[in-house]
């Protein structure tokens, strides 16, 4: 569509003078305007759509534990993220934990509570088999949790109680085996049969489904718990297309208007 909108722009009939330069100049701001309504429709598509395979939906997280110091809840709060990974009807969820950095502090559990997910199949983590996929060199999980249940789980509001199922830490040495300022872990559970990864979202919207992360290793020695906030935000690959997409426009606009 976007092809034909240009030939069009291309194949309007050449008259001289200013009037001309001016039916041209409005002809083309038209076709701009539609270009971009056409990038936004494909985006929406892209996000809420039966797409093959959907932007990545980003949540972040809030402090559980009672007393934590101001720089300790900082931190964890603007560090601690996770992905879901919407890759549709394949039958799985891909997530993926991180810690953005720079501060240090080390993701050592990481708790799920509820939802669609049926099994923990696999972690994407530096023990990966030969032949991939590769995961953080840095960071070495196993399934299953010790202790089996978030540490301060009960001041979450309603209390956190994992599905020992969904679980899993970091090996030992604990904290340099977790997931430190710029790592990350991947994670594959597999899900209902007749849900989507949609689902999965909506659960965790709606609070139905919940992570935790066990953080230690603060700049002052201490830990504590985390859970995801319910409100996902866009993944910055979304914004970055409207940008290039407005640079697109603004750079033919230039060169047309040097050629007038």
């Amino acid at each position: 569509m976007c092809v034909t909108l240009m030939r069009r722009w291309r194949t309007i009939p050449q008259k001289k003078g200013r009037e001309s330069r001016v039916n041209r100049r409005k002809e083309f701001i038209v076709l701009s305007w539609a270009g971009l309504g056409i990038i936004l429709l494909t985006l929406a598509f892209v996000w809420d759509g039966d797409s093959v395979q959907a932007q990545p939906v980003t949540h972040g997280f809030h402090a559980i534990t009672p007393g934590i110091s101001q720089d300790d809840k900082q931190t964890g709060e603007t560090q601690l993220w996770f992905d879901i990974l919407k890759h549709i009807n394949d039958g799985y969820a891909h997530f993926k934990f991180y810690n953005v950095g720079p501060n240090p502090c080390s993701i050592t559990d990481i708790y799920i509570q509820d939802g669609q997910l049926c099994s923990l199949l696999y972690i994407v983590d530096k023990d990966d088999p030969v032949g991939g996929p590769y995961g953080d060199p840095g960071v070495d999980f196993s399934i299953g949790a010790t202790p089996g249940n978030l540490p301060d789980g009960q001041y979450a509001d309603p209390p956190f109680t994992a599905t020992k199922r969904f679980s899993s830490d970091s090996d030992p040495p604990i904290q340099p085996n977790g997931i430190e300022a710029g790592e990350w872990l991947e994670a594959v559970y597999s899900i209902d049969p007749s849900k989507t990864v949609y689902d999965i979202d909506a659960e965790i919207d709606a609070g139905l489904l919940r992570i935790g992360y066990h953080v230690q290793s603060f700049d002052d020695g201490k830990s504590a718990a985390f859970v995801n906030n319910t409100e996902g935000i866009p993944e910055p690959t979304t914004a970055l297309l409207l940008g290039l997409g407005g640079l697109a426009l603004l750079k033919k606009y230039k060169k047309y208007k040097n050629k007038c």
